[in-house]
């Protein structure tokens, strides 16, 4: 079975076009990123807090339709409020990387801001990939952002984990079927 990231891939690229407009709300090493260039989309957002990677990582991609940001994902719907309802993919891997600096991690609080400022910018058939790591905060990550989604209308969803694995990662994938009730144009 492939892993989780590569599922992921495979659930975002029936909506990778060359106009597409894409956000890698955790860039890290650039693997998501690069994954939207190499379909060759038009624009892919991203996002990094950690300057070191941050750099490191544009250098390597060095590409004109990357635009890095360094800052928290959870100032995407701010950042990017002028794509409200243009984008086309969104992915996250939630969690911590082993091999940088001891204790940066994604946090639940903001994780869910991020998602839910996510899901604002996305198009209609809009697709959002959230790979879940295993960490201290990721289980309460997970559950704050199921706990939010099951509120919302207009979204279609399908969650993949392995069942027989502790602690392995798990993908939950969304579509944007409508605009939620509240909001839809008459």
């Amino acid at each position: 079975m492939k892993p989780m990231s590569e599922l992921s891939h495979d659930f975002l690229k029936p909506v990778l076009h060359g106009q597409a407009i894409c956000i890698d709300g955790t860039l890290g090493y650039g693997r998501d990123t690069r994954f939207f260039l190499d379909q060759g989309v038009r624009q892919v957002f991203a996002y990094e807090i950690q300057p070191d990677l941050l750099e490191n990582t544009t250098k390597q991609i060095e590409d004109p339709r990357l635009a890095a940001r360094g800052w928290s994902h959870d100032q995407m719907g701010h950042d990017l409020k002028s794509l409200k309802g243009k984008v086309d993919a969104v992915v996250f891997n939630f969690g911590f990387d082993p091999h940088t600096l001891e204790g940066i991690v994604t946090h639940p609080s903001s994780s869910l801001k991020a998602v839910q400022s996510a899901v604002e910018l996305l198009r209609i058939k809009g697709r959002l990939a959230l790979v879940f790591y295993p960490h201290p905060e990721g289980v309460q990550e997970q559950e704050m952002i199921f706990q939010w989604l099951k509120s919302q209308n207009g979204l279609e969803t399908t969650y993949i984990s392995h069942p027989f694995k502790q602690n392995s990662p798990s993908l939950l994938c969304i579509e944007k079927r409508h605009l939620p009730r509240a909001v839809q144009q008459v």
